[in-house]
């Protein structure tokens, strides 16, 4: 009898501390993850700098460049935006537009514009069935609001919602003009 009971307990002295060890390094692996997080925030000093930079950027637009690396032109509507620089300053509002229901509108966040420069185009997505066009504004979640450019300097262009955070409206027209667009009514974010 007494070996019978041996045999039972050896798994548990086998695989115990095995368990152990696996548990103690999932905890250590924890603690180490939410040190390094805590670690590399940036300082409040460098979040101003931070800002700063896409102030400056922001304020600063640069279509010539931005044009030469499309190899197209941008729409004239887009190019009169970033000259006033209080709408383009515009954040954290949603754009409200009638629905297929008059009653329950559809919303389009947009968190911030874009800087009208080369490093957002690089940094920026590109749909190669939409062409060439530039992402002037985004939702701060992974989605972004894209014009066309053309081989002629268009008036204006219908904006598309470039969605890369898993929702429906991916290559939705959320206006036939950029007008339109600026023009919808606003909302603070809810």
């Amino acid at each position: 009898m007494k070996y019978h009971y041996r045999v039972d307990r050896l798994p548990l002295l086998v695989f115990g501390p095995l368990a152990i060890a696996a548990v103690l390094l999932v905890i250590a692996t924890g603690i180490r993850q939410a040190v390094t997080s805590f670690r590399s925030r940036p300082s409040p000093d460098q979040i101003k700098a931070k800002y700063d930079t896409y102030l400056r950027r922001l304020l600063n637009p640069q279509p010539d460049a931005v044009e030469r690396e499309l190899g197209k032109l941008l729409p004239e509507r887009l190019l009169r935006l970033y000259e006033d620089k209080s709408a383009i300053q515009s954040v954290g509002f949603q754009l409200e537009k009638p629905g297929e229901q008059r009653w329950w509108p559809k919303r389009w966040p947009v968190y911030c514009f874009e800087p009208l420069d080369v490093e957002a185009l690089n940094g920026l997505p590109y749909e190669e069935e939409l062409g060439p066009g530039f992402c002037f504004a985004t939702t701060g979640r992974g989605s972004w609001y894209w014009i066309a450019a053309s081989d002629y300097r268009a008036k204006d262009s219908r904006v598309i919602f470039l969605d890369y955070d898993g929702g429906r409206s991916h290559g939705e027209t959320v206006a036939n003009s950029l007008d339109e667009f600026l023009n919808l009514p606003r909302t603070p974010f809810k």
